[in-house]
């Protein structure tokens, strides 16, 4: 059984016993009330939790008019949002106009019909509750761009509205790639492929972060990344291969026998935002292709890279492959690195 929903809270703030008496009786059965007699009341009782999901307010009290209380309350970040409305004697058009400009929603004059007031606040509750639900499916929208777009992507995209195609120097290109993940398919169930792949991209995802790489996409069971590129790196060769190391090690811990192959390559790439409904960044360029080809080329456990590359990873463990056949590019000189 569905809990019945808690009432509104609607805050009144009149200096007029009998006004607060008249409003509260058209709203106490469809909302709960908290009552102000004076400004300065009202600026303390508006921070009191829960806070007031709507705010009616007169314009003709002592010492802190309505107009100050409402421009406070717009001040205030913590109160900017409360839907205001006046309930007042004012009302000449000047008068209203200065209440609007203040940062009220509504203005009503008195002597005011129930049904209106009634009308009115309802109206301007499911108007806060609508603009609320759009906030919560743009921070659904965030959460998914931040996803599946590189973190300087989707400041350019939120800033722009798209992310300009680039031409990017000196990027290390990695792939890591699961070695016997299409047999191991065959012998589970979705259930156990799906889990057991989510918690490899988890840790290939959080390992990429820690180097200070930018996870680019998963393509079937293997993972791409990127060092140097909307992130300036100092050594992004060197970062994709560290990176992809630590990933080898750890990967048996997360299931018995996995092991993992990799290659990396370095370069300029082309990167930019494709698709229409389906966002996607993506990055193109030879070095791309290289890089790929040397993860299908090298030994399961090890990063495979350039024998020109590798001459810039000094304190890691080199091993010659000699030359090796890629394909698009003929024999290419090719080590393999490991601590």
């Amino acid at each position: 059984m569905n809990p019945v929903p808690e009432k509104k809270l609607i805050l009144l703030v009149d200096d007029a016993p009998a006004n607060i008496q008249v409003a509260h009786a058209i709203l106490k059965d469809q909302y709960r009330t908290r009552i102000a007699t004076s400004g300065a009341k009202a600026l303390e009782l508006v921070k009191v939790q829960p806070a007031p999901d709507l705010i009616l307010l007169d314009v003709m009290m002592p010492e802190m008019d309505g107009y100050e209380v409402c421009r406070r309350l717009k001040e205030d970040p913590a109160t900017h949002d409360i839907p205001v409305i006046f309930l007042t004697a004012r009302t000449e058009a000047e008068d209203e106009t200065m209440g609007f400009e203040v940062g009220a929603v509504d203005y009503i004059h008195k002597p005011f019909s129930p049904p209106v007031v009634l009308a009115r606040v309802n109206t301007h509750l499911s108007l806060r509750e609508a603009q609320r639900q759009l906030e919560g499916e743009k921070r659904k929208v965030d959460a998914l761009l931040d996803n599946i777009l590189p973190a300087a992507a989707v400041s350019e995209i939120k800033a722009t509205g798209h992310v300009a195609p680039q031409r990017f120097e000196n990027v290390a290109v990695l792939f890591v790639d699961l070695v016997g993940f299409t047999k191991y398919c065959d012998q589970h169930s979705p259930e156990e492929v799906v889990g057991s792949l989510s918690d490899l991209f988890i840790l290939f995802e959080e390992t990429a972060a820690r180097h200070g790489l930018e996870k680019i996409k998963t393509i079937g069971d293997a993972f791409l990344a990127t060092a140097g590129l909307l992130t300036p790196n100092a050594d992004p060769l060197r970062a994709a291969v560290l990176c992809a190391l630590e990933i080898s090690a750890a990967v048996p811990l997360v299931g018995p026998g996995w092991v993992v192959r990799a290659g990396a390559h370095r370069g300029a790439v082309m990167a930019g935002i494709v698709g229409r409904e389906r966002y996607q960044f993506d990055i193109w360029g030879d070095i791309v292709n290289v890089a790929s080809r040397l993860t299908a080329a090298s030994t399961p456990g090890a990063v495979a890279v350039t024998e020109a590359e590798g001459a810039a990873l000094s304190g890691l463990t080199i091993t010659p492959r000699g030359m090796v056949e890629l394909k698009g590019k003929g024999p290419v000189p090719v080590v393999e690195v490991s601590r």
